[in-house]
């Protein structure tokens, strides 16, 4: 093959890479101001200080603060020492302590201020952030929520260049009883030694408040593992030095052993290990469930999606539990086998809001038996008016004195027989439901005279109430209620018996109730009235300060995207690229 045909790419790409690598001076004073549209900055403090950087923005716009290094003084408290970040009317959007993960994102209109308190200790402390105005109405639309038991996630535009800018946020969700192994197939993204400007943050659990798992950059390849069948993914970037992104496969696998099974309000998942049906001497497509013609709808993993109503599953009502049962079988052809013959039991036991998850794996008679726990999915919402078509999503709630607040209970599930019961219901002002509480229905006993319950269909439960008067000196009100899930088949079960002035021995036990919480709600002159009143204390500003460098020299530039375009053309060869892995604090 020719060397021009490379050598032209080479400085058609040199010629379109105007970005310089970034020197980014530390600013050593102690406090400043920032008017720039947007600008990264690194503060170096030392003991015994109290400091504020404004961000100074107009308060139209929205200002996105991204931290991608925090480190402060591990063996101080967090009351000690902590940075400290508000909006312009002076009100907290978070703290970051000693012990917290370094990647962390906040957003406000208009100003934002960067507070660093240290303690006496002798020490330097370093801290990361990048803040830029955006317009949310033109935000780049990227992330977003995934689940199933494997997919892909990828960049914005990736192979090709990422935007200036980027934020992404995706949270994805594997089936119960699984972890998550996601495999970096490509990471080029701007390399720093401290992933400081872009980078990609791995949180072990659902959102980002979760711990942080890893924090990736550079350009290189990695295998990660989450703890639980959750995990977030962040993906930021700057201004400048824009590659060509990254692209992750994530599969589900089982917790442990060679199985899993998870149980939702209207089907089972069950999910196999391929290596582990192999060695029994079968495939997936050997796999069927009693109805032959469901199959597993994924080879790695082997996954069944199996629902309550179909493909040969079993529905049994006895001692008001429900039972949905069916079998995966390994067809064998011929008059012999000398491979062992493999059944899979798996039974979801639906004990009114709690599931027993129960399978059972026979080789040649030997059963193993594998059982889990989890949940009806049950909805509560808010609805504006009494024909229950749109719920209401804002939050929190804002309602007049005495207006009528309508809400529904809803059961997710595929079985027409399942209906609801509202059997108690109290609010609280308080997130944790401690005293005062206020009774509204219990054990299936109105306890308000507003309380009004409307014809319930199936799978839901409709009621209403008139909005409290304690809301008046109580800025919200949480409502938790216990819901009883039956079979509507079933003539003896909770249901049925409306309001039980005490609790019935066969009752006692309070695994038959589920627990769904919703609030808050707000009383809108409250609303109105907590606007009017704004106090602010004494801005604390010094003299505007531009320490930002840019530029190294034009020829360490051509060297780096000369190094960096190398890389690019021979990353097939096998090359060993650094791995920039920084451990969490």
């Amino acid at each position: 093959m020719s060397p021009i045909g490379p050598l032209i790419a080479l400085l058609l790409l040199c010629a379109s890479s105007l970005a310089e690598e970034k020197a980014v001076k530390p600013e050593a004073r102690c406090g400043s101001a920032f008017s720039e549209e947007y600008k990264p900055v690194q503060i170096q403090v030392a003991q015994d200080l109290d400091c504020t950087w404004d961000i100074v923005r107009p308060a139209n716009e929205t200002t996105r603060v991204i931290f991608s290094v925090l480190s402060l003084n591990p063996s101080a408290d967090c009351s000690q020492e902590n940075v400290t970040v508000l909006d312009e009317n002076l009100e907290q959007l978070g703290v970051l302590c000693p012990n917290s993960d370094r990647i962390a994102e906040f957003e406000s209109s208009g100003n934002v201020y960067i507070k660093v308190t240290t303690n006496s200790d002798s020490l330097t402390r370093t801290v990361y952030f990048f803040f830029y105005s955006l317009n949310l109405a033109n935000a780049l639309g990227c992330g977003g929520s995934l689940s199933g038991t494997s997919g892909t996630i990828a960049s914005p535009n990736y192979p090709g260049r990422h935007q200036p800018f980027t934020y992404c946020v995706w949270n994805v969700k594997t089936p119960k009883n699984t972890l998550a192994k996601l495999s970096f197939t490509e990471i080029f993204i701007e390399p720093d030694a401290s992933c400081r400007f872009d980078f990609i943050a791995l949180f072990d659990g659902p959102n980002t408040g979760a711990p942080l798992k890893d924090v990736l950059c550079g350009r290189t390849v990695a295998e990660v593992e989450t703890s639980s069948n959750s995990f977030t993914l962040v993906f930021s970037a700057d201004y400048a030095n824009s590659y060509y992104g990254f692209s992750v496969d994530y599969t589900a696998v089982p917790v442990s052993n060679n199985s899993s099974l998870s149980c939702s309000g209207d089907s089972m998942t069950v999910i196999l290990d391929p290596a582990y049906i192999t060695s029994l001497g079968y495939s997936a497509n050997q796999l069927t469930l009693i109805d032959k013609t469901c199959v597993p709808y994924s080879a790695n993993p082997i996954v069944f999606d199996i629902p309550f109503t179909s493909c040969g599953t079993v529905k049994k009502v006895k001692d008001h539990t429900i039972y949905y049962t069916n079998t995966i079988f390994a067809s064998t052809v011929g008059t012999i086998t000398r491979r062992k013959q493999l059944q899979v039991v798996v039974t979801c036991e639906l004990e009114k809001d709690s599931i027993a998850e129960i399978m059972y794996v026979t080789e040649d008679d030997i059963i193993q038996e594998q059982t889990g726990s989890g949940e009806y999915d049950v909805s509560l919402a808010f609805y504006p008016t009494q024909d229950f078509i749109t719920p209401v999503q804002d939050s929190p709630y804002f309602i007049e004195l005495s207006e009528s607040v309508f809400l529904q209970a809803t059961v997710q599930s595929l079985d027409a027989n399942l209906t609801v019961f509202v059997d108690t219901c109290f609010a609280s002002p308080q997130a944790d439901f401690q005293s005062p509480n206020y009774d509204l229905i219990r054990r299936g006993c109105v306890k308000d005279n507003t309380y009004h319950n409307f014809p319930s269909g199936s799978g839901n439960a409709r009621f209403s109430f008139s909005a409290f008067k304690f809301l008046n000196t109580h800025p919200s009100v949480y409502l938790q209620c216990q819901l009883v899930i039956c079979d509507s088949n079933d003539a003896g079960s909770r249901c049925n018996q409306g309001c039980v002035t005490r609790e019935r021995r066969d009752l006692g036990s309070k695994v038959w109730k589920t627990n769904a919480v919703l609030g808050p709600l707000r009383l809108k002159r409250h609303s109105e009235a907590a606007g009017s009143v704004s106090e602010k204390t004494e801005d604390v500003k010094t003299d505007q300060s531009s320490l930002y460098v840019l530029g190294i020299s034009v020829l360490v530039v051509n060297a780096l995207i000369v190094a960096f375009v190398v890389i690019r053309y021979t990353r097939r060869e096998g090359t060993g690229y650094r791995y920039h892995a920084v451990a969490s604090h």
